[in-house]
């Protein structure tokens, strides 16, 4: 099971609080929250991923501090352990209505689930889900607790033979699959979909930005359509728990399911700790 902890968000050094079963997290997914990757007791690019979860916060006006989610995370970990650690901040308690009482004090929630590192990923087989990503909306652009439509995407997929749904917007730009970021290769050249196409500013996918040219790649923020990432040369998609994972195949479109060798080694940096 995994190990919860949580307490309120005024003092580190404050007692642990039960949760309370009216937080807007629970009856209104009045939150945010973030995941990364646990080795040997080690949050992996722990900075990157306190730093967008701050900025969440800042853009939904949770009233939390660095120092607050530094020690959150700390009092989930524990030295030797690998996994996946999940720092969850919400609105906190509050009454009925969307409005909320003022000055409400957010909860926090940290969760460590143990299981083994899986790299390089195996291949994933994405199906083009009929649900629509609106780029405008505030739970598409930020990890909010509002999940029903990756859910729900990912449950049709899996019932459709794939192993994750991949999300278009309303006017047919590729935005992301339910729990990753993509990108599409053509030579040498890396193409992601921009932020302002429904995209979460995934952790592992700002990290390829910025090192991809160390593996010989321009890597790029464009839009694509469905019919221009099929005829990408690779496809992959990168999250924090498993880096980066090649696609199979989209709906009936076959790729050559490989993760470029040069992206793999660079990868290697981030399990050994360097940024």
């Amino acid at each position: 099971m995994p190990v919860i902890r949580l307490q309120q968000a005024v003092s580190s050094s404050e007692a642990v609080q039960p949760f309370d079963l009216s937080d807007r997290g629970l009856l209104l997914g009045d939150g945010v929250f973030d995941t990364s990757l646990i080795i040997d007791g080690r949050m992996i690019l722990r900075t990157r991923h306190i730093e967008r979860l701050l900025n969440a916060c800042d853009a939904f006006g949770l009233a939390v501090s660095r120092a607050d989610l530094d020690s959150l995370a700390d009092s989930a970990l524990s030295p030797g352990e690998t996994g996946a650690l999940r720092l969850t901040v919400t609105r906190g308690p509050g009454g009925r209505g969307l409005e909320g009482p003022a000055g409400q004090k957010p909860t926090l929630l940290a969760s460590f689930s143990s299981q083994p590192l899986t790299w390089p990923a195996q291949p994933v087989r994405l199906g083009v889900s009929t649900i629509r990503r609106n780029p405008t909306a505030p739970s598409a652009r930020h990890k909010t607790l509002a999940y029903t439509d990756a859910v729900a995407g990912q449950r049709q997929a899996r019932a459709d033979g794939f192993d994750d749904a991949l999300y278009c917007t309303t006017d047919g730009r590729v935005a992301c699959s339910s729990i990753a970021n993509i990108f599409a290769r053509y030579d040498d050249r890396l193409i992601t979909p921009p932020l302002t196409d429904g995209v979460v500013a995934g952790v592992m996918r700002g990290w390829i930005l910025e090192h991809a040219a160390a593996a010989g790649f321009k890597a790029v923020e464009e839009s694509l359509d469905l019919a221009t990432l099929k005829t990408a040369d690779t496809v992959f998609l990168t999250n924090s728990l498993r880096l980066i994972v090649p696609v199979e195949c989209i709906d009936d479109t076959v790729f050559h399911p490989e993760i470029p060798t040069s992206l793999v080694d660079i990868a290697g940096q981030i399990l050994a700790g360097t940024d």
